[in-house]
């Protein structure tokens, strides 16, 4: 029998590091959390070479903003994800992902929502940064809407259907 994994403490408002398919480490913020097993993250175009040594405050600016998606959370409860410090978010809670789907009728808040396994988080950062395919999937523009916008799309990216 495997031992069961051991949470790990997070908070609101940590940034935290996913591993990248080169050993660098790109930059998340854990923004809210609507639902009990996802949370509301924002992703950067920020790469950090170590989890040690970065000064929190330079990090996830605004400008470097390319993802906005609710994601289930087990990354960052299993420390997957490694938290790094914690800083209050700058994006208002208008902008959360889902946020537009919120209804005052109980049977219908969330209804139209997406919600993406943490798994396609980190892929989507990996192929972001021309370490995976763009285009790997059954429909080949997924990671397009991703993004917060199209100007955000990297024109270096690799395909593998082209």
């Amino acid at each position: 029998m495997k031992p069961k994994r051991k949470k790990t403490a997070w908070s609101i408002g940590d940034v935290f590091a996913i591993s990248l398919n080169n050993g660098k480490y790109a930059l998340g913020h854990v923004l809210s959390q609507r639902l009990p097993n996802t949370i509301r993250i924002a992703l950067y175009d920020e790469v950090i070479d170590s989890l040690e040594g970065n000064d929190i405050n330079t990090l996830c600016r605004e400008a470097d903003l390319i993802s906005l998606i609710e994601v289930t959370k087990e990354q960052i409860d299993f420390g997957v994800w490694k938290v790094i410090g914690n800083k209050p978010t700058i994006i208002p809670v208008i902008r959360h992902a889902n946020e537009q789907y919120r209804n005052a009728d109980p049977y219908l808040n969330g209804v139209g929502s997406g919600i993406y396994d943490a798994a396609i988080a980190e892929d989507f950062v990996n192929a972001f940064y021309a370490l995976l395919p763009w285009d790997d999937w059954y429909k080949p523009d997924v990671l397009d809407e991703l993004l917060i916008n199209a100007s955000k799309k990297p024109t270096n990216l690799i395909y593998k259907k082209k």
